[in-house]
């Protein structure tokens, strides 16, 4: 069973759909994808033997060998162009993220959804996104052992770039509003707040990037 975190990445994932789970660790949602969603084909794929050997030892056990594929590979490096319709990403940097899409885009071209777990950098990769002629479908917010998640995905086409607080809270979770979402705009202000603190002991050299990023918690406060 997945926890809230993992079970909102593969909520988003299509039914019928070719999917890659890229840093794939455990194999657990890669698992869950072919179980529940019906996934055509599922890859599970990880830079490291190890995970990939815990992988494989966890298919193994649920009696998917034959149906879950295992793959060493550097991100998209263990995708061929086309093979899969589907893309799934957690628990990685939000930059990290961007750049496995970005290092092989004849890879991401024929890709139809991108399902996105950022651990940090979610202002760098929603810029990325919209960048890149695709856009955000939707968001969720899950939480897990106190901590809030944000859970992208996103889907070819271009839109309107979004606006400052768009990239940083997310257009979708500022238009649903969902439960987690003062958690998540409050964790936002924390961690600008930690910043803040830090520049206010630097002297006047600082003014400047202390005013910026006064101006950003006021701009994140009228959300709460």
């Amino acid at each position: 069973m997945l926890d809230d975190r993992l079970q909102a990445v593969a909520d988003f994932v299509q039914d019928d759909s070719s999917v890659a789970d890229i840093g794939t660790d455990h194999g657990y949602l890669a698992i869950e994808l072919f179980k529940t969603n019906n996934a055509r084909r599922v890859i599970a794929a990880d830079l490291n033997a190890g995970p990939c050997q815990a992988a494989r030892r966890t298919i193994s056990e649920a009696g998917f060998s034959d149906s879950i594929e295992v793959r060493q590979g550097d991100g998209l490096a263990a995708i061929n162009p086309g093979e899969v319709d589907t893309v799934c990403i957690a628990g990685m940097g939000g930059k990290l993220e961007a750049d496995i899409l970005e290092v092989r885009p004849e890879v991401t071209a024929r890709l139809q959804c991108l399902v996105l777990q950022p651990q940090n950098g979610f202002e760098y990769l929603r810029g990325w996104i919209y960048d890149h002629n695709w856009h955000i479908e939707d968001e969720k917010l899950a939480k897990v052992e106190g901590r809030v998640y944000q859970i992208i995905k996103a889907t070819q086409g271009k839109k309107e770039p979004l606006t400052e607080a768009e990239l940083i809270l997310g257009p979708i979770l500022i238009k649903k509003r969902p439960a987690l979402f003062a958690d998540h705009v409050q964790n936002n202000i924390e961690q600008l707040d930690k910043i803040r603190q830090g520049l206010r002991k630097g002297g006047s050299h600082t003014r400047d990037k202390l005013a910026e990023i006064e101006r950003r918690i006021k701009l994140l406060e009228a959300y709460l």
